[in-house]
């Protein structure tokens, strides 16, 4: 067959008695893609020729079969599979454009289009991830621009994409895809789905706004290398853009595939940022690679290993929601317990999402062994939080359960602010307020007294009058009973809301003077909302002194804790150069 046609006039080679081939415009190591008219339709499309072998066909078809599933404004349209006696033909739609990796060599997007790009590649990918479709090959060669103003993209290349529930045709361990765009999962060769598109989206995007691949360069062993150590932090290529984007990308890149920013997260949180970057600055501000110090063997261990930490820590708050379930209620035999216990923090600690919802189910059984409606409330507003907080945050979702545990020591009052450190702003604000009702309705169903430093009785015996209760309305009003009597409980989560906003804004562990300011403000506000508490309630009356000692101990809780967690690498950002 002939690789190129340069005379319009000379009519090309034919291909399955329709396709007339005009030209050459791309090839790889075992296909070529060609020009062509379509004699039958009229038209012209794009011809992708893959050499015959067993393998290759099938990996064709394979590729066939997923894009025919996929119907998308910014996916590629694959017309037909075809074949003869040489080759496998994949026929498409013919996109005119440049590449995405054309326009980042040309500099010629501006931050808005880079974060424009990847709400679109986001949007094709979230179409082919709900038909079981994964691409496992974004990278900037597979996105199309078409020209237009804002650009629009096509996603292509649907070539090495697996489709869930089929037998992969490579061998175990073969690795597939372009190397520098991988994710550590899939360049160590392991078992992907869609977090790894997710964290090849992220990496494009960090590209196009940095205006190179971190991991680009090398032998491939030292590609596979790099992108296990991790890529600097956005923030410190790129300390003019917003950290609430930068942070973003990070996490969509984390190591760990079960702690990565699920992608509608992603794609909420950069379109409500697409207003505020500018369509004038270009992504070119990057760190010399002579300016990037090289990190010490601590700092190599912790991007390697850092991950865990934060799997114990979900393992460990597991722990003590399953204990509290467990031990409070004797439906599980006491031999069982402690296994139970161990299984639930093993199962969250290896796979967050998965493990969330087995927590529940182990927990909620003995609520509906005490009373079938408690466990019908209980068990519905836990469904509605793992959807919406256990999808988008599995890191931090089951943070509440420590608000709970600290209330029952007596120092809740730390909890807001760590919350808010620990979560991003819209996360950390919401663990603040659901930390604040659960640990709430958590002592008064337990029948704890006092209420923690609020001193407020607590005589509604609402563990008698709910046993063995079987109408979700009469627990409703039972629990509302003491609430609409006791307001303070209703006020309490909106001054931890407003206390926990400055740590989530400040607290980075980048500077200990911010991280110092944001701790300081949360405080300043959690205290003050609680002296305002008896203007706005004229019957109720703060028990100062006793909340005086509480307060103090909890600041200094919260000061140890920040001076103990790691701090976020922070290499020097200047001097900087445009390339």
């Amino acid at each position: 067959m002939s690789s190129a046609m340069t005379d319009e006039n000379k009519p090309g080679p034919l291909v399955l008695d329709r396709y007339e081939l005009l030209e050459r415009i791309g090839s790889g190591g075992f296909s070529t893609v060609y020009r062509a008219r379509d004699h039958r339709m009229g038209r012209e499309v794009a011809i992708k020729a893959v050499r015959r072998t067993d393998e290759l066909s099938d990996r064709a078809t394979l590729e066939a079969k997923a894009a025919a599933k996929l119907s998308h404004s910014h996916i590629l349209t694959v017309f037909e599979l075809a074949e003869d006696e040489d080759e496998v033909y994949l026929v498409s739609e013919l996109v005119r454009g440049e590449t995405l990796a054309e326009c980042i060599a040309s500099g010629s997007l501006s931050d808005r289009d880079c974060l424009d790009v990847a709400l679109q590649v986001l949007e094709a990918l979230e179409h082919a991830h709900g038909r079981g479709v994964i691409h496992r090959d974004i990278k900037p060669d597979n996105i199309m621009l078409t020209g237009d103003n804002p650009p629009r993209i096509k996603v292509m290349d649907f070539g090495i994409a697996q489709l869930e529930n089929t037998q992969r045709i490579t061998r175990q361990g073969d690795v597939v895809g372009t190397i520098a765009y991988m994710s550590p999962e899939q360049a160590d060769g392991r078992t992907v789905d869609s977090a790894t598109d997710i964290y090849s989206a992220a990496l494009v995007l960090y590209e196009c706004l940095s205006g190179s691949n971190p991991f680009q360069g090398g032998t491939a062993a030292e590609i596979i290398g790099k992108i296990q150590l991790g890529a600097l932090p956005l923030s410190q290529v790129r300390p003019d853009l917003p950290r609430e984007l930068s942070d973003m990308v990070d996490e969509a890149m984390d190591p760990d595939p079960g702690l990565r920013l699920g992608l509608k997260s992603f794609a909420v949180g950069l379109d409500g940022l697409l207003p505020v970057l500018s369509p004038d600055v270009r992504a070119t501000t990057v760190l010399r690679r002579s300016d990037q110090t090289r990190p010490s063997f601590y700092e190599e261990m912790s991007n390697r290993f850092g991950f865990l930490a934060s799997r114990l820590a979900n393992g460990s708050l597991a722990a003590l929601v399953a204990s509290a379930a467990l031990y409070e209620f004797d439906l599980y035999p006491a031999p069982w317990r402690l296994p139970l216990v161990l299984a639930a923090a093993l199962v969250v600690g290896l796979l967050p999402r998965a493990g969330l919802a087995a927590l529940a189910a182990l927990s909620l059984a003995p609520v509906f062994n005490f009373s079938v409606a408690l466990g019908i409330l209980l068990g519905a507003a836990t469904v509605v939080y793992l959807l919406i907080v256990g999808l988008l945050w599995p890191r931090t979702a089951l943070l509440p359960a420590l608000a709970t545990g600290m209330g029952i020591l007596g120092i809740g009052l730390a909890y807001p602010a760590i919350a808010g450190a620990v979560g991003r702003l819209k996360s950390g604000l919401a663990l603040a307020v659901v930390g604040s009702i659960s640990f709430s309705v958590f002592q008064l169903l337990t029948g704890a007294s006092p209420l923690d430093y609020l001193e407020l009785a607590n005589d509604y015996d609402l563990p008698v009058r709910l046993a063995n209760e079987y109408n979700p309305w009469v627990t409703v009003k039972a629990i509302a009973a003491p609430l609409s009597e006791q307001p303070v409980l209703l006020l309490q989560p909106a001054i931890w809301l407003v206390a926990a906003l400055p740590a989530a804004l400040l607290v980075r562990r980048r500077n200990l003077f911010l991280d110092l300011t944001g701790l300081a403000l949360a405080n300043g506000l959690l205290a003050g909302g609680y002296f305002v508490l008896p203007l706005v309630l004229p019957d109720y009356r703060l028990p100062e002194v006793a909340f005086l000692k509480t307060f103090v101990l909890c600041v200094i809780i919260q000061v140890v804790l920040l001076l103990l967690s790691p701090r976020n690498r922070l290499q020097p950002i200047s001097p900087r150069e445009r390339t």
